[in-house]
This record gives structure tokens, C-alpha cells and sequence, in this order.
């Protein structure tokens, strides 16, 4: 199908056996590269979000927005899981912790 070898066994460690869950998390993560998203930074969503591409599109997207902002990426990540990509409230904290820092 196209997909660099070591791209597939990457996909195998983190999908295990079954080919349709590896051909989903191939796809998926293609697309998600596609939109300019850094692969690294994928991967590791897509791991987070139990490969859906729809939590991962969002996570990134927000991940993104708040790295514009200034705030630190491991914070980021972390008030995003939270809050489960809830915008509003993980803002919320990113500036709560800023403020205390």
C-alpha cells in the first residue's frame, strides 16, 4: 500500500496484530501529517486518543493553538488530557498556572 516499511512496524508495535487496526492507525496518521501536523507529535496523540482521528485532530489543533500562545508543551498536553480537549477549561488552567508560576 505504499507505507515505508519501518512506518508499518512502527504501527505494529502500537497496534499489535490485527491488520485492520494497523491499516486504520497508518491512515489516520497520514492524514494527520497531511495537515502539517509533526509526525512525532501525532504518533504520540494518536496513542493518547486510542488512535481516533477526530480527538487527535482536536488535541493537536488545540496543542497548537496554546504553543502559539506561549504556554509550555508538557502543560499542554497535560491540562488537555485533563480536561479531555475541553478548550475552555484547559486554558483555563494553562493561565491559572501561569499566573502562580
Amino acid at each position: 500500500m505504499g507505507y515505508p516499511y519501518e512506518g508499518v512496524l512502527k504501527a505494529m508495535q502500537r497496534q499489535g496484530q490485527n491488520m485492520e487496526q494497523v491499516l486504520d492507525y497508518l491512515i489516520v496518521r497520514a492524514r494527520l501529517c497531511e495537515r502539517g501536523f509533526d509526525a512525532g507529535a501525532v504518533e504520540e496523540c494518536l496513542e493518547m486518543c486510542q488512535c481516533s482521528e477526530e480527538k487527535a485532530l482536536e488535541f493537536l489543533q488545540l496543542a497548537s493553538r496554546f504553543g502559539e500562545m506561549g504556554f509550555e508543551r508538557d502543560a499542554i498536553k497535560e491540562v488537555l488530557r485533563l480536561h479531555s480537549n475541553d478548550r475552555d477549561k484547559a486554558l483555563e488552567e494553562l493561565m491559572t498556572r501561569a499566573a502562580t508560576s
